[in-house]
């Protein structure tokens, strides 16, 4: 048995032992690298033939059809053996969603600010990022890098965990995101909740949804239940945004605190959870991992335990 099988097997005994796995790694990560729970390998790395129709059927299976928002989350090195190009990968996406479908991916984004940052032990919260929204680069992948060239792409100005669409909803998807008063990620007036709010269904293919289904953060931040508070909750970051046009301007965000993605999150116990209740579906199909979920199902059911901050867990001690 490998190491990151007795690390899930461990973890899944209870959200308590994830955590305490989680804060073991954290709390050594110099003599633990490369055991990082945040970055297992969930990725297929099927080099066979395989054939994308039998992705794209499956997808239909699962209810996906035309008309639909379709968040897609990927790995082109688990597409490989399809001898598919990511263009043509991308048009088999919008074929399946039609033209009155719209196809969204994470753009998410690479700051130099920050890795210079980090190598001097400066604070994020001290410094400030460029986003520019053409050249910025993108570190999720091929497939949302070729989406967010496409002729009709719009892509949020909101410069972490943007997404990227093509089809008709993807101009009013991104209209709003900078608006309010130190707006986040994935709040009121994020590309994520709109998608939410018009029944996006979100899949994975070359990777597994489980560690990627961005949407899950939705339920924290927009709608003003959470169990913590702002300023427990949150760090405030500062970025200079480029547009399209090469306007320029400076904002403040809500992001949230480093602590929570690494130490608190139940993330294999939240998976656990979901594929038994039905909401998260996963597959091999000729190789090729993949995974379905609809989201407003996955927020439904984030919500029902929102008083808890679930899947978020301290000890008493940590309170």
């Amino acid at each position: 048995m490998n190491l990151g099988k007795v690390y899930n097997r461990i973890a899944s005994l209870s959200p308590y032992m994830e955590i305490a796995l989680r804060q073991i790694y954290w709390s050594n990560v110099g003599r633990l690298k490369g055991m990082n729970p945040n970055k297992a390998k969930h990725k297929s790395n099927n080099k066979e033939e395989a054939d994308f129709n039998h992705v794209v059927e499956w997808l239909k299976d699962c209810g996906v059809k035309e008309g639909d928002i379709l968040i897609v989350h990927s790995s082109y090195e688990g597409l490989e053996g399809t001898g598919l190009s990511p263009e043509e990968i991308i048009e088999r996406l919008l074929e399946l969603v039609g033209p009155t479908g719209t196809l969204c991916m994470p753009v998410i984004r690479h700051f130099k600010e920050e890795k210079k940052a980090k190598k001097e032990g400066t604070p994020l919260t001290d410094i400030v990022c460029t986003y520019d929204v053409k050249r910025t680069l993108v570190s999720s992948g091929m497939l949302p890098f070729t989406l967010m060239r496409h002729s009709d792409a719009i892509t949020s100005h909101f410069p972490l965990n943007p997404l990227c669409a093509v089809g008709p909803l993807a101009k009013d998807m991104m209209a709003h995101n900078l608006d309010g008063d130190s707006p986040s990620p994935h709040g009121p007036n994020s590309s994520w909740k709109f998608c939410v709010d018009h029944g996006a269904k979100v899949c994975a293919i070359g990777t597994s949804l489980e560690h990627h289904n961005t949407c899950i953060h939705v339920a924290e931040e927009a709608y003003g239940d959470w169990r913590w508070k702002d300023d427990e909750w949150y760090d405030l970051r500062t970025f200079e945004i480029i547009d399209e046009n090469k306007n320029s301007k400076t904002v403040v965000i809500k992001n949230r605190k480093l602590k929570w993605g690494t130490r608190h999150i139940a993330e294999i116990n939240l998976n656990n959870a979901e594929k038994r209740s039905g909401i998260v579906k996963s597959s091999s199909i000729d190789g090729i991992t993949v995974g379905f979920a609809e989201s407003q199902r996955v927020i439904s059911f984030l919500r029902a335990k929102n008083k808890n901050g679930y899947p978020y867990f301290v000890f008493p001690w940590q309170k």
